[in-house]
């Protein structure tokens, strides 16, 4: 918090879902969640239907800010997260898993943000990879920067990977209730990433740059499970936003479309077509701001373009000279652009 700033004293809702998590993981996580240097507020822990121990050590903490919910039967993430917003009392909400950390000052760092930016409707932070056994294992997660919600949407647009992480973000609860956004259980192993594409189409998105979550990385999660399942979904998400552009990603042009972001693979010709598929449509339809659309389109196609140019060392001088060119001209005329105006010495 920023020092000699008082804080608002506003009531956070977290809301965990649980489904037969191992002890050790599920204790952490919770007195990560217990221990937050900011106080104020409900811990709304849904259990979907566990059929092992996890359920009994929940209700063995003694602390009137849990409330539990018991699913009578596995629901899955998206509807059990449904049930938890609905629970919610809390001009926040706070997502958390029961297989991650949370460092003691996230609460706190991130409703002063909300707080004073009050159109933003979900609010991300960086995270540390962490193994089984707690250990950092030197990689991190987020992006390394969301320069506005404008850029935020047209990233979506190509995939979820890396921006808001899951379990670090932090709502907005009254905008939420404002535009009837809730999980779509359609999308029961990419909820985050379709639910992210609607929440940027009506408030601010942001992603505070510094890390406030652990993340626990294991070869039993959901994440590394359902890989190929994540991957199909979020074609489908894909696909959606491009039909608002009045368009139809064929098979042979999605994967195209998603290494746009993902998979840095060599050079097509055919991804330019798209390119300009992509900016003509948004130019008639209007959907995405099209400066920017055309600006991060054309960046991601010159990244391409050097690629191909990489595995040459004749096309590599060559790009080199060109860049020089372009910017002795540049310079150039900023120089007698400088002259006109009398700012020469």
């Amino acid at each position: 918090m920023t020092e000699g700033k008082e804080l608002k004293k506003g009531l956070i809702s977290v809301v965990m879902s649980n489904y037969n998590t191992p002890i050790n993981y599920l204790k952490e996580a919770i007195d990560s969640v217990l221990k937050q240097t900011y106080s104020n507020f409900e811990f709304i822990i849904i259990d979907d239907g566990s059929t092992d121990d996890s359920l009994e050590f929940i209700k063995s903490y003694d602390d009137p800010r849990i409330k539990l919910i018991v699913n009578e039967e596995n629901i899955g993430l998206a509807h059990s997260l449904n049930r938890g917003f609905d629970a919610a009392s809390g001009e926040f909400i706070a997502r958390m898993d029961t297989d991650d950390i949370c460092y003691p000052q996230r609460f706190e760092k991130q409703i002063e943000y909300m707080q004073e930016n009050p159109n933003t409707i979900v609010c991300g932070a960086w995270a540390k990879i962490i193994d089984s056994q707690n250990q950092e294992t030197g990689e991190s997660w987020g992006s390394p920067i969301i320069k506005d919600t404008d850029s935020y949407r047209i990233g979506l647009l190509f995939s979820n990977n890396p921006l808001i992480i899951h379990p670090s973000a932090f709502f907005n609860h009254k905008l939420l209730m404002k535009y009837n956004l809730v999980y779509n259980n359609q999308f029961p192993h990419a909820e985050d990433y379709e639910f992210w594409t609607r929440c940027a189409k009506y408030a601010d998105c942001e992603i505070l740059r510094e890390y406030l979550l652990k993340f626990r990385r294991r070869e039993s999660s959901v994440s590394a499970s359902f890989t190929k399942l994540q991957k199909e979904e979020a074609y489908s998400i894909i696909k959606i936003q491009l039909n608002e552009l009045g368009l139809r990603m064929s098979s042979d042009i999605q994967d195209l479309h998603y290494r746009l972001f993902v998979d840095m693979k060599p050079y097509d010709n055919t991804l330019k077509k798209w390119i300009k598929r992509i900016i003509s449509a948004n130019k008639k339809y209007k959907v995405f701001n099209q400066k920017k659309l055309k600006k991060l389109l054309w960046y991601r196609w010159s990244e391409f373009c050097y690629e191909e140019m990489s595995h040459s060392k004749t096309m590599r001088i060559l790009y080199l000279f060109i860049s020089l060119s372009i910017r002795c001209k540049l310079n150039l005329f900023k120089i007698r652009t400088n002259y006109k105006k009398g700012k020469h010495v």
